[in-house]
């Protein structure tokens, strides 16, 4: 069976004796808030406390009033037509939330008695745990149960935020374990890279020395034949220079024996 938060409590009795006018924007206030116009039972709300700032009752249902503006957002994020919209939509449910818990936490300080306290904490349970501060909410909920060890509904919402907060430490751990899987991939794909780069430059370096060989060995084989060359004309010219010689020498004998 799917764990759910068990409701928000209903409105608190009077702390407190009030004045007529206090008495009057605290009705209103609450039959907005039955009747869903949860803005208009804030503003209620909110006139009675102009008059009393630490009318606990006021400050109470205030914090109800939010949190079931935070409810209704976060059902309207579901039905949301856009990523943009969904989002937008949560925000305001988490800032809801968190104003309802200031109002509860207030609450928890002025209250006198161990039910009043219960009470108060157990809806900053709620409120912490909606806009997901499951710690906090684990915190109210067990202070919630030592002023009201019998508190069924907050042991079971304690129950739910511990595994909640269990799920969300598996989900921490697999996202660290894939994050360190991807940059141990990154890493080694950019040492493969450098690899791949450096056997790049070694090649290109092997290719250079190669062609620096190859000149080096044309260099050589030109040298030789330029060597060859030179050779060859030095033994043509010996030839000729012969020749002439020998023509020459030719010529004086028979001179002579004329």
């Amino acid at each position: 069976m799917r764990m759910k938060l068990v409701g928000l409590i209903c409105l608190l009795l009077p702390f407190s004796a009030m004045s007529q006018v206090e008495k009057i924007d605290t009705k209103k206030g609450n039959d907005d808030y039955r009747s869903g116009r949860y803005e208009e039972a804030i503003e209620d709300y909110t006139k009675a406390l102009e008059n009393d700032p630490e009318y606990m009752e006021a400050l109470f249902n205030t914090g109800n009033a939010l949190q079931q503006m935070a409810r209704r957002l976060q059902e309207q994020a579901q039905n949301a037509p856009s990523e943009e919209e969904k989002k937008e939509l949560i925000e305001g449910s988490k800032t809801a939330s968190d104003k309802a818990a200031s109002q509860f936490a207030s609450v928890a300080k002025m209250a006198k008695t161990n039910e009043e306290i219960n009470k108060a904490q157990y809806n900053l349970g709620n409120s912490r745990v909606m806009s997901g501060d499951l710690e906090a909410g684990i915190e109210a909920y067990k202070e919630a149960l030592r002023k009201v060890p019998g508190d069924d509904d907050a042991r079971y919402n304690l129950a739910y935020a511990q595994h909640l907060k269990k799920q969300q430490e598996k989900q921490q751990q697999q996202k660290q374990q894939d994050q360190n899987q991807d940059e141990q991939k990154d890493q080694q794909k950019k040492e493969e890279e450098q690899k791949q780069d450096q056997q790049k430059k070694d090649q290109q370096k092997e290719e250079q020395e190669q062609e620096q060989q190859q000149q080096q060995q044309l260099s050589k084989e030109e040298a030789e034949q330029l060597l060859q060359a030179l050779m060859k004309q030095e033994k043509d010219l010996q030839e000729e220079l012969k020749k002439k010689k020998n023509k020459k020498a030719q010529r004086i004998r028979i001179e002579k024996d004329w």
